[in-house]
This record gives C-alpha cells, sequence and structure tokens, in this order.
C-alpha cells in the first residue's frame, strides 16, 4: 500500500512540475525560467525537482514530448475516421490549429518558437508520425504526382512542418484567422499538390 501512496505522489509531483512548467514557459518562455522558479510554483523543496529532471531544458523537453504524443494520437484519431484525403487533411490540421489557440497553449507557442521547433523534430513521437504520414502517401493510390521514396518523405515533412509556422506566422498579423480557416487553406493546398 505505501508503495502505491509513493507512486501516487510522484505521479501529482511530476503532473504538477508539467503544468507550472507549461504556465511559467508559457508566461516569461523557457530562456528566462528558472528551476527556482519552478520548485516556488509547485510546492517542492530544489533537490526534488533533480529527481525528475536535470534541468529546465529536460522538463521543456518532456513537456514537448508529451504535447507531441497528443498530437500524434490525434493524427492516429483522424487517419482511421477519414473517408477521402481531404478529410484526413483538414481534420488533422483542424485538430492541431484548435489545439495550439487554446490561450495558454498560443502563449506557449509563440514565446518559445525556437525551443520548439529544436525539441519537437527531435522528438520520437513526430519523427513517428511524420513515418507514418511518408508510409500512407506513398500506398495512397490517389497520390500519383510523386513517384520518389525521397519525395514522400519531403512531403510528410512539409505536412508536419507546415501547421505550426503558418499558426505562429498569423499570430503576428493584423487578421486573426479561425481555425476553420487555416486548416481549410492548408488541407487545399497539400489536397492540390497531393492528387491531381
Amino acid at each position: 500500500m505505501s508503495l502505491s501512496v509513493r507512486e501516487s505522489n510522484k505521479k501529482k509531483i511530476r503532473e504538477a512540475l508539467f503544468a507550472e512548467g507549461l504556465r511559467l514557459f508559457s508566461e516569461k518562455g523557457i530562456q528566462h525560467t528558472t528551476v527556482n522558479d519552478i520548485v516556488q510554483a509547485v510546492g517542492i523543496a530544489r533537490g526534488t525537482f533533480y529527481n525528475y529532471f536535470d534541468d529546465v531544458q529536460s522538463l521543456f523537453e518532456a513537456l514537448i514530448e508529451s504535447i507531441n504524443r497528443r498530437i500524434q494520437e490525434n493524427v492516429k484519431e483522424n487517419r482511421k475516421k477519414a473517408d477521402s484525403i481531404y478529410e484526413y487533411l483538414y481534420s488533422t490540421f483542424k485538430s492541431y490549429l484548435d489545439f495550439v489557440s487554446a490561450p495558454q497553449m498560443k502563449e506557449f507557442h509563440t514565446k518559445n518558437q525556437a525551443a520548439i521547433r529544436q525539441s519537437t523534430y527531435q522528438s520520437d513521437q513526430i519523427r513517428s508520425v511524420i513515418q507514418d504520414i511518408n508510409r500512407d502517401l506513398r500506398n495512397d493510390p490517389n497520390v500519383n504526382e510523386f513517384d520518389q521514396n525521397y519525395e514522400f518523405l519531403l512531403l510528410s515533412i512539409m505536412l508536419v512542418g507546415a501547421p505550426p509556422e503558418l499558426f505562429i506566422a498569423t499570430q503576428s498579423s493584423t487578421v486573426e484567422f479561425t481555425s476553420e480557416q487555416l486548416a481549410s487553406f492548408l488541407a487545399k493546398t497539400f489536397h492540390r499538390v497531393l492528387v491531381k
């Protein structure tokens, strides 16, 4: 019984570190967030922090992995439900854009662009998403404009990289865009590229 209490406490502390890390990274950015900031927000000793993470960067990377795992799950779910390439593209882009458009996630992404890019493309989840998309594109008989393996890989990377870049770029625009508008634009653009 004491083991389960201990495990439960560990889980609570880890969740609190993620929640407060996300909040602080969203407010201050990773470059201005310290271990002291995090331990004060969570209410734990500094040494306890180091039982979970080596430094602020490792917490940030674990948070990115967690976010990317959620994105990967959404992509897989949308793939199962989609009846067409366009529907798959639109629902996947919209799911991602809805997720990053939540107020805290929007702040997190705009304040930490460079760090997110670096961590995301090193993420096992994002590599897996790229591999899955690559496989799906190569096996889809409707995708007939491309025939080289490297072209499918590049397309897969573009499909993963375009939504975050478009989202970040539009945050500084004087025009406000909805998730629906951005998802529709991306889906139409890639659908025209993929299906002739």
